[in-house]
């Protein structure tokens, strides 16, 4: 497990400043592991505290479970995890997965967490950088909206194309189009890109304060370089496009999920059919068919490395008994599920590129959220250094500080 802050010295003008920041760093991580301090809140709320620090206890870590190598686990976690073998070999359902050797026939469950399917490791390193090109370049585009829409005006080409070219040199400022343009009349309160909102039990409010806020504030509004928005977006809707401000999604102008990723979204609800733990607390079963299974609505989360999402529960689709399905790609992540409340104590997951999650029976109703990104965690096979294809550069290095994070639920009843 990755604990060691990031080397933020090239930040400050002197090394006096960075000692500064470095003592202030240490001193609020000695705060938060100060148990007293918020032993009140709730056991949701408590665990998002521990586990967001930059600096987290023995204990703490020991109760992570690594997926990625089920030995680096404790034996109380390791008894608790149990295989399950797969309906159908992924690879045999979709391409998109690419070329997987000695790809896993099993998903992971755990006795504790009723309803949660884990895969593995589902995708090749090429299939994996392939979907990376796509969310940055091809869904991060008009009409799919993002975080951004509320106060500029997106080019309909996206961001990526102009970032590209900034970074090669061809396009510098003083051009007509290196500005992306503030919109005169911004978005109010109650409209679909949430503003700075403070720590609420509403859940809605809560995640867009903790992920979507970073261009809140009306000193930051202001026309920015395609490498200032790249810096600044967060989160673009696919499929029907999510309403923030009455939780519900717009139903009028549906929009088609992007072919592959609805393509390997219905190939995992198919493979994972059936699964389910007659030894958990709650004994399940994933009773949804992968045939009744149709892709409706989604969210690319770009995370950065002090990013976080707050404990949440996803439940504005009117069918809520087709499973979430969720992967992950670059950097890992610390992810928190707990129950239907935030009175549950979660289970701590490490997610790692390449790694699936589905929530099903009543996973698909629990409160879940990602405190932590973990640093110096991007796959050797992302980096820009150690890859033999000159167009992944750019992506690479964007990739350096960010985790990627593609989930997908079915609107309506099959």
């Amino acid at each position: 497990m990755q604990t060691a802050n990031v080397n933020h010295q090239h930040q400050f003008k002197s090394k006096r400043q960075f000692k500064i920041w470095e003592k202030q760093q240490k001193e609020n991580a000695a705060k938060r592991l100060n148990r007293a301090l918020y032993a009140n809140q709730s056991p949701f709320r408590y665990a998002e505290r521990v586990y967001k620090s930059r600096v987290i206890s023995d204990s703490d870590l020991r109760e992570i479970v690594d997926f990625s190598n089920l030995a680096n686990n404790t034996i109380q976690v390791q008894d608790n995890i149990v295989q399950a073998p797969l309906k159908h070999d992924l690879g045999t359902l979709s391409n998109v997965f690419g070329h997987v050797p000695h790809r896993s026939k099993y998903a992971l469950i755990m006795k504790n967490v009723p309803g949660l399917i884990v895969i593995p490791n589902a995708f090749s390193p090429h299939a994996q950088r392939q979907l990376v090109k796509h969310c940055l370049k091809d869904y991060a585009k008009p009409p799919h909206t993002s975080n951004l829409d509320g106060h500029y005006h997106v080019p309909k080409d996206g961001i990526w194309p102009l970032y590209e070219q900034e970074a090669k040199g061809q396009l510098v400022q003083g051009d007509a189009n290196y500005y992306i343009p503030v919109k005169t009349v911004q978005q109010d309160e109650n409209d679909m890109y949430p503003t700075a909102i403070e720590d609420t039990s509403d859940d809605t409010l809560s995640v867009a304060s903790s992920m979507y806020s970073d261009i809140s504030g009306k000193s930051t509004r202001v026309a920015s370089s395609p490498t200032q928005m790249l810096k600044k977006q967060r989160w673009v809707t696919l499929g029907y496009q999510y309403h923030w401000g009455t939780k519900k999604y717009n139903l009028d102008d549906p929009i088609p999920i992007p072919h592959a990723i609805s393509d390997l979204m219905k190939a995992v609800a198919t493979a994972t059919e059936d699964i389910g733990c007659q030894e958990a607390e709650v004994p399940w079963k994933n009773q949804y068919k992968g045939a009744d299974f149709k892709p409706e609505a989604g969210i690319i989360n770009f995370y950065q490395l002090q990013s976080t999402l707050m404990g949440h529960v996803d439940q504005s689709e009117i069918n809520m008994e087709a499973p979430l399905i969720s992967m992950s790609l670059g950097h890992a992540c610390i992810y928190l599920i707990g129950g239907n409340t935030r009175d549950t104590k979660p289970i701590p997951l490490k997610l790692n590129s390449g790694d699936m999650i589905v929530m099903t029976a009543i996973a698909r109703r629990a409160y879940h959220g990602v405190p932590r990104i973990l640093e110096n965690t991007l796959p050797d096979y992302m980096l820009p250094e150690n890859v033999d294809d000159e167009d992944w550069k750019m992506y690479g290095e964007y990739m350096k500080t960010t985790r990627i994070n593609l989930n997908i639920r079915q609107v309506f009843p099959k």
